[in-house]
């Protein structure tokens, strides 16, 4: 699909845990200091950007904020674009404990949607030469921790990235002291089935280090930040943000401790913002953006089924995994998609490459997921949202 030029509306929702809305306008939405200053059709004044003053706007702005209400989430920012608009929406606060309103710069763990970027990266790398999707990593790299597992050897970026490599999720936790030192072994032949791994990203990633001799995040910063402007977004901590970084809440709205990554790890450390994460799906998913177009195409083609074992079984034969990204087929046809969950976090976003529609949503609570339907159907209309069937039983 080429890129498409299109007219960017950026308004802005806050909306305060009283359920009281009030719009404030981005810096695409408006000059630095400028107002519409009107008052919005459900009783509270504020400014806001171009284009917000269509009654059917506010309307949706209204239903999201009860939708959020309703699920105890205290902060989320949710974004809808076609191939001729755009509608951001920042609610609530990013963190209980301060009150702080979340804008359109507040950054949130994106978790497992990192794998999509991290995806993107490596079919770059693929269209250069350097890397081949099917011949094994241990080629490559030789990684210590798989050392002790002959079965490891014969895993290959494809099935990392289609999540077939045998590796479990995690061997341990990820973030712990003992990670890079703790060994991890196959529960499957490689190839033979689906089972998520978080390890399997973690092994490309190293591997990919190796060939290129540069860190990932740097990678990321080169190939997809500066590439869609991405200005709020990092892969290791980056202390400029910490201002404007939320707080994760459990689900009864306790905030928990910021986290912070030092390690890069492509499987989850990803911090963003809504608005730079619609960038990079406008730009590289749809667009198509630093990719050959049959490259962009493979991404999208289902590897199989993604059966995680679930009894749900009219969800999962309406789910497949590609390269790195989920697929879902409904009556609205056929999209990409992916969740993430860093606990007290938790992203969703999912995109009709036919018809170039999308929808991004980050959230400050463990509870983020809950919302998914609804924001789809205010967004899409009626459609049976299979993707989150299938990660009720996935998680």
């Amino acid at each position: 699909m080429k890129s498409v030029q299109r007219k960017v509306l950026y308004p802005a929702l806050a909306v305060a845990f009283s359920s009281t809305l009030a719009f404030s306008a981005t810096a695409q939405a408006l000059p630095a200091g400028s107002s519409s200053g009107v008052t919005l059709p459900f009783g509270s004044t504020g400014s806001y950007g171009e284009g917000t003053d269509d009654p059917s706007y506010a309307a949706v702005a209204h239903r999201i904020g009860a939708v959020l209400a309703e699920r105890g989430i205290p902060g989320a920012q949710v974004i809808y674009a076609d191939n001729s608009t755009e509608r951001a929406f920042n609610y609530g606060v990013s963190s209980v404990a301060t009150g702080d309103p979340v804008s359109s710069r507040t950054v949130f763990e994106a978790a497992s949607l990192t794998k999509v970027v991290a995806a993107y990266v490596v079919l770059q790398l693929v269209d250069e030469g350097v890397l081949d999707l099917d011949r094994p990593l241990s080629e490559y790299f030789t990684y210590p921790r798989i050392a002790a597992d002959p079965a490891a050897d014969r895993i290959t970026a494809r099935m990392v990235l289609t999540h077939t490599s045998g590796l479990p999720n995690w061997a341990t936790g990820p973030s712990s002291p003992e990670f890079e030192s703790t060994p991890v072994h196959t529960v499957f032949e490689p190839g033979t089935q689906w089972s998520y791994s978080g390890e399997g990203f973690y092994y490309l990633q190293k591997t990919v280090e190796s060939l290129t001799g540069t860190p990932f995040d740097r990678l990321l910063q080169e190939r997809v930040f500066d590439r869609f402007a991405m200005a709020d977004s990092d892969l290791v901590t980056d202390p400029a943000f910490e201002a404007v970084t939320a707080v994760g809440h459990t689900a009864d709205g306790s905030p928990k401790p910021v986290r912070n990554f030092p390690r890069a790890n492509i499987a989850y450390t990803l911090r963003t913002t809504a608005a730079d994460y619609n960038r990079f799906i406008r730009g590289a998913l749809l667009g198509g953006v630093g990719l050959a177009p049959t490259t962009r195409d493979m991404m999208f083609d289902a590897a199989g089924s993604a059966d995680h074992g679930g009894v749900d079984r009219e969800a999962t034969d309406h789910i497949d995994w590609g390269l790195g990204i989920g697929l879902q087929r409904n009556e609205l046809g056929d999209a990409v998609w992916h969740w993430g969950d860093n606990g007290p976090f938790k992203a969703f976003f999912i995109a009709y490459p036919d018809t170039g529609r999308s929808l991004v949503l980050m959230t400050d609570s463990e509870s983020g997921l809950t919302a998914v339907d609804d924001l789809v159907h205010e967004f899409f209309g009626p459609g049976t949202v299979y993707a989150t069937r299938w990660i009720a039983e996935a998680e």
